[in-house]
This record gives structure tokens, C-alpha cells and sequence, in this order.
């Protein structure tokens, strides 16, 4: 699993014990693609070439643009470009976009339900 934030055309990935990574990675149980990965406050900045090499089953994607209101183009058709589309996460359908309100300003009740169905969209199929 990788779980990446979009930001305005950049990414970054989190990995066990991050700021995203603390759930999806350590409560939800989902291993990670790099368990390498800088502990940095806004991630460890990567391009798509190294999702390519490590070629995750799952990518989670946090959109900020989306959550700060800023012009951006689509996340979702600037992320799947044809170095993504060579992962097993895209061609098997595992590429799932959080709600970024939740991950983001996430910490109630309604956020922590919200948070547990997207890390569960994966189990539904």
C-alpha cells in the first residue's frame, strides 16, 4: 500500500506512523509498499517514477488542493498518467481517493466513521 497527497501538482507519499500513515498503516493493518519512508510533517516528497518501481496493490490519495480551495486541475486525471497505469493499484482498480475532509481536518465522531469506510473500500469488492 502507498498513500500519496496531491498538492497542486505535487506529491508526496506517508508511510507507518505519519500523519496518514498512523491509520491506514498501523491501526488498519494495510503493509506498506516502502517502509522506508521519511516521518515528515508533509511527507516525503516522490514522483511518479518511483510509484512505478515500487508498483503498490493499493494507493490511497489525500487531494489538499481540493481541501484548501485551490485552482488545480482534476487530481484524479493528473495522478493516473501512464506511469501510474503500469501499477497494480490502477490496473486492479485499488486507487482510492479519500474524502479529503475527513483525513484532513478529520478528529470527530462523523470524520473517524468516514476514515474507516475509505480505508474499507478496498474489502468491498
Amino acid at each position: 500500500t502507498l498513500i500519496v497527497m496531491v498538492n497542486e501538482g505535487k506529491i508526496s507519499a506517508y508511510g507507518p506512523g505519519s500523519r496518514y500513515g498512523g491509520f491506514i498503516h498501523d491501526v488498519a493493518g494495510y503493509k506498506a509498499v516502502d517502509e522506508n519512508i521519511e516521518k515528515a510533517k508533509f511527507g516525503q516528497t516522490i514522483n511518479f517514477e518511483y510509484i512505478t518501481e515500487k508498483n503498490p496493490d493499493i494507493i490511497f490519495v489525500v487531494d489538499r488542493s481540493a481541501v484548501l480551495n485551490t485552482a488545480h486541475d482534476s487530481t484524479k486525471e493528473m495522478f493516473e498518467n501512464e506511469l501510474v497505469k503500469r501499477t497494480n493499484a490502477y490496473k486492479n482498480d485499488h486507487i482510492i481517493y479519500l474524502d479529503t475532509e475527513a483525513w484532513f481536518y478529520g478528529g470527530g465522531l462523523q470524520s473517524s466513521k468516514k476514515m474507516i469506510e475509505d480505508t474499507n473500500a478496498y474489502w468491498k469488492e
